[in-house]
């Protein structure tokens, strides 16, 4: 890993390594999604969480699916060996494997690559881009299996945008689309979407709420490496867009099946 790929990645554990949700999350919205198709889940299922940061899914997934086994992936170590702890702590360590690794090509559940009966990935996907990860993922998931993923859309016309929220997330996430996209992008790489789901503004609370505190207390750290200012500014900054356009974007779950045409 080059000297700034270490410094980023210690900046993410210094700012993330304490809080729960290291984007919007609601841990009762997932176990809510999860238990509507906990009934059609076979008994032994393979379930992969990609992108799990902390855990807060993973360990929501084992709860409620108590005959899965869990596989969470992120490529952060830190957060990985904090989801290991818990997992042992809550009683569902022996349901998750967590490793690091690469969401984009998961590793093996044991010894087995893919065949997942449920692909999971809250407020991650944007890291590899969703058309990237529809097409990585699709081979991964038995045929009628599930893909719930979250992300993040529009939730009012171009017209209706202002100019500050337009032109942070241009920069900062530039795939941003409406639901009905995202739905149509889902059918054309082989899936069968359900309707959207939105969720609320519970999640953005988990998310921005303690990051809010951790911020202003990280603020008057000394020796703050350049990595760690950066990553506080642009923080800041999308607390900041939020505060003044939280109507004009949404978290939304998207729930798909695989189709049933085997690779």
């Amino acid at each position: 890993m080059a000297q700034a790929e270490r410094e980023m990645a210690n900046a993410y554990t210094v700012v993330f390594g304490g809080l729960d949700y290291l984007g919007p999350g609601d841990s009762t919205t997932t176990g809510t999604i999860a238990e509507r198709f906990r009934a059609e889940m076979p008994s032994s299922s393979r379930v992969a969480d990609l992108g799990c940061g902390v855990g807060a899914s993973a360990l929501v997934l084992a709860q409620r699916l108590p005959m899965a086994r869990v596989l969470a992936v992120d490529s952060h170590a830190p957060f990985i060996v904090r989801l290991e702890t818990a997992a042992n702590a809550a009683g569902v360590g022996s349901s998750i494997s967590a490793v690091v690794g690469d969401m984009a090509n998961p590793p093996s559940l044991d010894g087995v690559m893919g065949g997942f009966d449920l692909i999971w990935s809250e407020s991650a996907i944007y890291s590899i881009g969703r058309i990237n990860a529809f097409t990585h993922w699709r081979p991964l998931l038995k045929p009628n299996g599930w893909l719930i993923f979250s992300d993040l859309v529009w939730q009012c016309e171009p017209s209706k945008r202002s100019g500050k929220a337009s032109a942070f997330w241009k920069k900062e996430y530039p795939d941003i689309t409406t639901p009905d996209a995202i739905v149509g992008q889902l059918t054309a790489a082989g899936f069968c979407p359900l309707d959207p789901l939105s969720t609320g503004r519970q999640p953005w609370a988990n998310y921005y709420e303690p990051l809010r505190d951790r911020l202003s207390l990280l603020a008057n750290r000394q020796n703050r490496s350049q990595a760690l200012i950066d990553l506080l500014g642009e923080l800041e900054q999308e607390i900041d867009v939020y505060d003044c356009a939280e109507n004009e974007v949404a978290l939304s779950f998207f729930l798909a099946r695989r189709d049933t045409i085997p690779e």
